[in-house]
């Protein structure tokens, strides 16, 4: 299933440069009937098979992607991910990720790490089996982006210094079904082996 959803989101991104900066965002249910919930389906079409739901009131539900006719979203629920109709989403936020204002978690495997990124704010905390606890300072708000690919960079410095960088991608986290909107690297300054992985909304 897995390859399959990431043909699939593979192709939606190139087809839809321009809407990039549009996903990964968060969303809330709206106009679902009391005692009813929304659905999230195997496939975009109402008769596919149902993975989950969200309850009427869910929020931060965060939508990777749209289906080409844009009326269902690719979102994740537990290790899988799957559709839900954008009928019945709503967007959280008018901003984009790109625009360096919303926080976002950045994570790996091999060795485990999380990166926590406290924007619009300038504090960010790193975790990692092998390094233990760091609390770092960034360059935020003023942050260095591109928008071919849409890249964000985000400098830091404190124990170590260095730089994240989060793109617009298909990412894998090469332990479970689940897909995310953003890829991450992270680089140490005077060192040669960076970190890889993949990054939510939120902090």
């Amino acid at each position: 299933m897995l390859s399959r959803f990431f043909l699939l989101l593979t192709c939606l991104f190139l087809a839809q440069t321009a809407l990039a900066q549009e996903f990964p965002a968060l969303h809330r249910v709206v106009d679902v009937r009391a005692g009813d919930w929304l659905n999230i389906r195997a496939e975009p079409d109402a008769r596919a098979e149902i993975l989950g739901r969200f309850d009427r009131t869910q929020t931060g539900i965060e939508v990777i992607g749209l289906s080409e006719d844009r009326r269902w979203g690719l979102v994740r629920t537990d290790e899988r991910v799957g559709w839900s109709s954008m009928r019945y989403l709503e967007a959280e936020r008018s901003d984009s990720w790109i625009d360096g204002q919303q926080s976002l978690t950045c994570m790996g495997t091999e060795p485990f790490w999380t990166f926590h990124l406290y924007l619009p704010g300038n504090s960010a905390t790193y975790d990692s089996l092998a390094d233990g606890a760091m609390t770092f300072t960034t360059d935020a708000p003023n942050l260095p982006m591109t928008r071919g690919p849409y890249t964000l960079a985000v400098p830091f410095s404190g124990p170590r210094s260095g730089m994240v960088t989060i793109r617009n991608a298909v990412c894998d986290d090469g332990m479970s079904d689940r897909l995310y909107g953003l890829e991450a690297q992270v680089y140490w300054r005077g060192q040669r082996d960076g970190l890889s992985g993949c990054c939510i909304l939120g902090g």
